[in-house]
């Protein structure tokens, strides 16, 4: 993460002040993301159209995948198909709202002035869709993050470890020279004239 950074900025479109910004990480690399942005990044893994999480594996038989990209939803959520895509084809083909319509959003970019109750106290108007759209994108970044804290611990925990063993073998290594330096006065005392020769 670039720590010029503004704190608030999200790393993808760049807003300067989205209403809520997540921290995910990717491959080791922290990212703040907006609400949009992250839930664009893993449409994989909820419905784009009633935005619940995907707990698992979805079932095959229900559901149906965009076209164009890899958004999942349930066939329930799915707009029914016409009386021709029916009858001319016996898979259902579906376009999530994200590709279907270019100025789709998941959740508003910026701060959305205030009018009264019902806000988040950020100045975001939160409707049920835009409530379920950052809920779960708060749940995937904290799952984001748990994983991220995993593979930090499993790595210092590997460091010592390392640390550890290099301990051991440095010991092991002086205890071998100072055996080697023993040895070498050994042999020098027992014999007065090797030493005397290569004192010469």
């Amino acid at each position: 993460m670039n720590p010029e950074q503004n704190r608030r900025q999200c790393a993808v479109c760049e807003e300067s002040e989205p209403s809520f910004i997540h921290t995910v990480s990717n491959s080791g690399v922290f990212r703040r993301l907006c609400t949009d942005c992250l839930l664009r990044e893993h449409r994989e893994i909820f419905c784009p159209v009633c935005v619940d999480l995907f707990n698992g594996c979805l079932p095959p038989d229900d559901g149906i995948t965009c076209v164009n990209c890899p958004s999942i939803a349930h066939r329930s959520c799915s707009p029914p198909p016409s009386s021709f895509a029916a009858s001319s084809s016996s898979v259902t083909s579906f376009t999530c709202p994200t590709c279907s319509d270019p100025n789709f959003s998941f959740f508003p970019k910026s701060h959305v002035p205030s009018s009264g109750n019902g806000t988040d106290g950020s100045g975001t108007l939160l409707d049920e869709k835009s409530a379920k759209a950052l809920v779960a994108a708060s749940k995937i970044a904290v799952v984001s993050m748990t994983d991220a804290a995993a593979m930090l611990k499993e790595e210092a925990v590997k460091k010592i470890l390392d640390a550890k063993m290099a301990k051991m073998r440095a010991k092991d290594a002086l205890g071998n020279l100072q055996d080697i330096v023993l040895r070498q006065k050994d042999s020098e005392n027992s014999n007065p004239n090797k030493r005397k020769n290569s004192d010469r």
